[in-house]
């Protein structure tokens, strides 16, 4: 915000820089915004040592102005951030220079050394979050105290000083309310805040995680040393190890109802399946974006969910019981699920005929959140698929951020290469199986047997 109001209250040419990753370790930097219309550099992009020599032979510098770049999120350049700030110093002395980031220690006192003039937006504190969320509630200001502290402590471990989390709590607790809520506009009951937490992210846990696998990696490694030699002799057979049961319409169905899974458990053990391990209470459906994946419920057929390889979450109605399944394979005449801790190969037929219909699947996008990536997209989505084409392809990339004729072919090729329909268009289903040839998403298992 402080940015931008810079930007729009300055009176020559202001352009905004943003840091780009390309592959991985490969840092440039792309020109996100121009306020000059005409020959406006907005999207180009240029390498870390040669920023500034680029832009000053673009024409950025006239006689008699004194132009603005912005450097957003200068501190995810960790390495040269200091010297591209002195070449700007030494090429560009009659432009400014504006550089935002959250900086660590030791960037602050590299900085510090140029003298700049510093500005500290200090994180938002509890009277800042409580404004927040009283405003989007619908919450006026006499009873903003109505607000517990202890819920708003814990919203600013959830947010993590991000106010647009804040806010959407806020309107969460408002359509709550409008939904006929029998207490007064001014009360928060223990069982509201509990279900508006629900839509903000789990609190970290990064000490917890990082110890357990610290004497996971310690356990792990002992124990290789002591059984170093082979332990087939000791191992049983693994069949007993996975239990399969192979059931049946008319026999099985009671023993798969035997230990149903709630709504949560299902999306847990699906997000497992993804590789993210997460608890139940916190296993919803809008925490998937923080994977960079996408999640999906509603009715869909079954030649469409096995068409596009993903997991799924099935809701199945058996004697008038409805529970839900994970199914991760299928075969010509079954299908692989998991309910608990158990695997089981159900016959398709008796599945078909069992199942409601309802599915919750996941699926990751593009990095830019994008269900496609066309001639429109952003810089970055074109550069990574790009990148991950070349790679999958093993060709050459261009790295240049356009669509070009050369990149349509890849995809031509690629969909050809997954039986999808080749239309050189990146859709849905071609990124899914993109992420999938990349090993960042599950594949259904193929089942050659029957049953």
């Amino acid at each position: 915000m402080l940015a931008q109001g810079v930007i729009s209250a300055w009176p020559y040419r202001a352009l905004t820089i943003s840091p780009l990753n390309r592959k991985g370790y490969l840092w440039e930097w792309v020109i996100i915004a121009d306020s000059q219309t005409d020959n406006s550099l907005a999207g180009k992009i240029f390498p870390v040592e040669k920023l500034w020599e680029e832009l000053y032979s673009a024409g950025t510098v006239t006689h008699g102005s004194m132009p603005l770049f912005v450097l957003e999120d200068g501190h995810r350049i960790s390495r040269g951030l200091v010297s591209t700030i002195l070449a700007f110093m030494t090429m560009m002395p009659q432009a400014r220079l504006l550089l935002t980031g959250i900086f660590n220690r030791r960037q602050q006192r590299e900085l510090r050394v140029l003298q700049p003039v510093w500005f500290e937006i200090p994180a938002p504190d509890s009277k800042d979050y409580r404004k927040v969320i009283s405003s989007h509630a619908g919450i006026g200001p006499e009873t903003t105290n109505t607000l517990p502290e202890q819920f708003i402590r814990r919203c600013m471990r959830r947010c993590d000083g991000n106010l647009h989390l804040a806010a959407r709590l806020g309107g969460v607790i408002r359509r709550n309310k409008m939904e006929g809520e029998e207490h007064p506009a001014s009360i928060i009951d223990a069982s509201l805040q509990r279900e508006a937490l629900r839509y903000l992210p789990a609190p970290g846990r990064q000490g917890v995680t990082w110890l357990l696998l610290l004497v996971l990696t310690v356990l792990c490694g002992g124990g290789g040393a002591y059984f170093a030699r082979p332990l087939s002799r000791w191992l049983p057979p693994l069949t007993t190890l996975l239990p399969v049961e192979f059931s049946r319409p008319v026999s099985t169905h009671a023993r798969l109802m035997a230990e149903t899974m709630s709504t949560n458990e299902s999306l847990s053990l699906l997000f497992s399946v993804w590789g993210y391990e997460v608890d139940k209470g916190e296993a919803w459906c809008d925490q998937a974006y923080r994977g960079g994946m996408a999640c999906l419920s509603g009715t869909e057929t079954l030649e469409t969910l096995l068409s596009d390889g993903l997991p799924w979450v099935a809701t199945l109605e058996v004697d008038s019981a409805s529970f839900p399944v994970v199914v991760i394979g299928g075969g010509e005449n079954t299908l692989t699920v998991l309910s608990g801790n158990q695997t089981w190969i159900l016959d398709k037929a008796w599945f078909s005929h069992v199942w409601t219909g309802n599915v919750t699947r996941m699926w990751k996008p593009s990095p830019d959140g994008n269900a496609s990536i066309t001639k429109k997209s952003s810089t970055d989505d074109i550069v990574w698929l790009d990148t991950m084409l070349s790679r999958v392809l093993n060709v050459e990339a261009e790295g240049t951020g356009e669509w070009s004729s050369l990149l349509t072919e890849k995809v031509r090729q690629f969909q050809a290469q997954n039986k999808i329909k080749v239309d050189g268009v990146m859709g849905q289903l071609s990124l899914i199986r993109l992420w999938q040839s990349l090993g960042e998403s599950p594949t259904l298992i193929q089942e050659r047997g029957t049953i």
